[in-house]
């Protein structure tokens, strides 16, 4: 049986009370203490269109990666990193139905979002990582799409909910390596209308890029021509 989204997110996210969404203190900012929020906040310089780490390379920089094989997409904007307390917290939202973690991720991701397109053109619509019905039975629940939701409420953005469909019960990627991903992820998605030419796909945690290179050579097909990608977190 599929859970009602919102009878979820009412059922396991606790009235608004100031409190840190991972210590449980006074939250003072997007629903985190400072020293969380600290903990959490990405440092550092990023490739703008991989999310990958640069290292010294000045900020604004496309890793060498990106230059040699771009993606399909072209950028991605991660809230946060994937480790501990992110990957724990991440967990707890998807096995343990913890969902007062998507209100404080995602607001942590609109600010990024909001860094990023301050002169710059937003999508045009907001397109959740579906997942298999199999495995949407199984959770009751699809995170993507509930971070998405967030997303579309408080940009004002249009949800394209249903679009992206997952055609194929792929096993947890958990632990696999990247060549594992991919042929696991071949033909894993389809789209079954047209699309509007700018959308951000909107996962929890991109890894190896795997999930979203897939979903990006499909949605292409159909009238796509930029790809944006907003994820929680980034590994």
């Amino acid at each position: 049986m599929v859970y009602n989204l919102f009878s979820i997110v009412r059922e396991n996210t606790p009235q608004f009370t100031g409190n840190c969404s991972l210590c449980g203190l006074n939250a003072e900012h997007l629903g985190f203490c400072a020293p969380c929020l600290s903990a959490v906040q990405r440092q550092g310089q990023y490739c703008q269109q991989c999310g990958n780490s640069l290292g010294k390379q000045p900020f604004g920089a496309t890793c060498g990666q990106c230059l040699k094989k771009p993606p399909r997409y072209q950028k991605l904007i991660a809230a946060t990193h994937y480790e501990f307390p992110v990957s724990h917290a991440i967990s707890e939202m998807k096995f343990e139905k913890q969902l007062h973690h998507i209100r404080s991720f995602s607001n942590l991701l609109i600010e990024e979002i909001n860094d990023h397109y301050q002169d710059k053109e937003l999508p045009q619509a907001i397109v959740p990582i579906p997942l298999h019905s199999n495995r949407l039975r199984e959770r009751g629940f699809n995170q993507s799409q509930l971070i998405a939701k967030h997303l579309t409420r408080k940009l004002q953005l249009p949800l394209l909910d249903h679009v992206l469909l997952r055609v194929k019960d792929t096993p947890h990627q958990i632990g696999l390596k990247a060549i594992e991903r991919r042929k696991n992820l071949k033909r894993a998605f389809a789209v079954k209308q047209s699309m509007p030419r700018h959308i951000a796909l909107v996962d929890d945690v991109v890894t190896t890029g795997s999930t979203i290179q897939e979903a990006s050579k499909q949605c292409l097909k159909h009238g796509v021509e930029r790809i944006d990608v907003w994820c929680l977190a980034k590994t």
